[in-house]
C-alpha cells in the first residue's frame, strides 16, 4: 500500500497532511506502533530541516508491504558541503546512496565538493528565497553539533535503516522500518 504523496514546504504547509497519511497507513496497527511510525514521519521531517533550513518544495510518502514501512522524503535542492556532509552522516551506512560506485563515482564526488567550496555561506546569503534571520538560523541549527547528532541518533535508533542519496540536485532520504 502507497500513501498520497504529501508536498513539504518550511512554513509549515504539509506537516499536518503527512502526519495524517502515516496515521491512516498505520490504522490497523497496535497504537505503540502506530505512535512508532508518527514519531518516525515527525523525525524524518524535523532532520530534513534542521540541515537543509529553507525547504522550498519537497515530497512525502510512505510504502507499506508485510509490516515493512518504507518512507520517503525527497527534494529539489542545491547543497553547501556542511549540508551534504550532514545529511550523508545521518544514514546508516554513512555514505552517499546516490553516488555512483566505483572509482570515477569517488572522483566525480570530490569534484562536487571541490566545487562547491565556499558555497556553503553564499547559498545562503545570495538567494532571495533566503532571509537574513532563515540564514542565521540555518548555520546556528547546522553548527549545534550536540543537536545535530541527538536528531541523527533519535532518527537511527527508531528505523531499521535510514539511506540517503545526492545526486544532481535531488535530495531523497528513505527510513525503512519492519514490524
Amino acid at each position: 500500500m502507497v500513501s498520497k504523496t504529501i508536498s513539504i514546504h518550511s512554513s509549515g504547509n504539509g506537516f499536518r497532511d503527512a502526519h495524517q497519511e502515516t496515521e491512516q497507513l498505520a490504522a490497523g496497527l497496535p497504537e505503540e506502533q502506530r505512535l512508532h511510525l508518527c514519531l518516525i514521519t515527525e523525525e524524518i521531517i524535523s532532520l530534513f530541516r534542521s540541515v537543509i533550513g529553507e525547504i522550498n518544495s519537497a515530497e512525502f510518502w510512505l510504502e507499506e508491504e508485510a509490516g515493512k514501512y518504507t518512507f520517503h522524503l525527497t527534494a529539489k535542492q542545491k547543497l553547501g558541503n556542511v549540508q551534504r556532509s550532514e545529511l550523508i552522516e545521518s544514514s546508516s551506512s554513512g555514505e552517499n546512496d546516490g553516488a555512483p560506485r566505483g572509482f570515477l563515482g569517488k572522483l566525480r564526488e570530490m569534484l562536487i565538493q571541490a566545487m562547491s567550496v565556499g558555497r556553503d555561506i553564499d547559498h545562503y546569503y545570495s538567494n532571495d528565497a533566503y532571509s537574513g534571520q532563515a540564514a542565521d538560523l540555518s548555520d546556528t541549527v547546522i553548527t549545534t553539533e550536540k543537536w545535530d547528532k541527538f536528531e541523527r541518533s533519535v532518527l537511527l535508533g527508531l528505523t531499521d535503516n535510514v539511506n540517503i542519496s545526492i545526486r544532481g540536485g535531488v535530495v531523497e532520504l528513505t527510513a525503512v522500518k519492519q514490524f
